[in-house]
């Protein structure tokens, strides 16, 4: 799902902004407004947007500052300048900031539409580069709480999309991913250490030693104690 938010405090520029986007062809599936610094800040941090445009001047929080909250708390979201004010001190702030690009209003379509079109085809890479930074960051963490929920706010990136590209990606969904390098990690320690079965378990990422046998038992077919036996035998 891919998320573009509108940050402007005048109406009527949100609402030419969203007549003139060729959303459809972009595949943008959702287009959110905010009229000003603020509320953008609360809308990013629980819809993950992949394209920002955002005004310059705005009361509560402005332009510029909403940018410097972006590139520190929402760095995987692309941000575009909506601006009246073509001053060069602006836009160096914004070239500074990581702006994208910017749009001078009047917003003109054809420059709209091209500027959104270069802006989401830059987007769509780094957000695949993400989906493997979070398979690869499960394969370090895999003894710690991970969740979806946890790994949408760690990557900026929504649970709906995780959740339909980690599959794409990896074959199957995040938690039982995550399970397989558990069990991979289990077995190993198994066949190579003298580890407790419930030192084990909580080596790789279970609080419950008895549930880890549970899920031992059911993902290999046999349980700890009986595969450490087994590849014993069979050293």
């Amino acid at each position: 799902m891919t998320k573009v938010l509108i940050v402007d405090d005048e109406s009527p520029v949100r609402e030419a902004v969203k007549l003139l986007g060729e959303w459809e062809r972009l595949g943008v599936t959702k287009v959110i407004e905010a009229q000003d610094g603020e509320e953008a800040k609360r809308i990013i941090t629980k819809e993950r947007p992949a394209l920002i445009l955002s005004d310059l001047q705005m009361p509560r929080c402005n332009g510029i500052e909403l940018m410097e909250w972006v590139h520190t708390e929402a760095e995987a979201s692309k941000l575009i300048v909506l601006t009246g004010y073509d001053e060069y001190s602006y836009m160096r702030r914004a070239i500074q900031l990581g702006s994208f690009d910017y749009l001078l209003k009047p917003i003109d379509p054809d420059v709209l539409n091209e500027t959104l079109a270069r802006a989401l085809a830059d987007v769509t890479p780094a957000e695949e580069d993400s989906i493997l930074q979070i398979g690869a960051f499960i394969e370090r963490h895999y003894a710690e709480e991970l969740s979806l929920q946890g790994m949408s706010e760690r990557f900026y990136l929504s649970r709906e999309y995780i959740s339909r590209r980690f599959k794409q990606q990896y074959g199957v969904n995040l938690s039982e991913y995550l399970l397989s390098i558990r069990m991979l990690e289990a077995k190993r320690l198994l066949e190579t250490s003298r580890q407790r079965i419930y030192e084990v378990a909580q080596a790789v990422g279970f609080s419950d030693d008895k549930y880890f046998r549970k899920v031992f038992k059911k993902q290999v077919g046999i349980t700890p104690n009986e595969y450490r036996e087994q590849c014993q035998r069979l050293s």
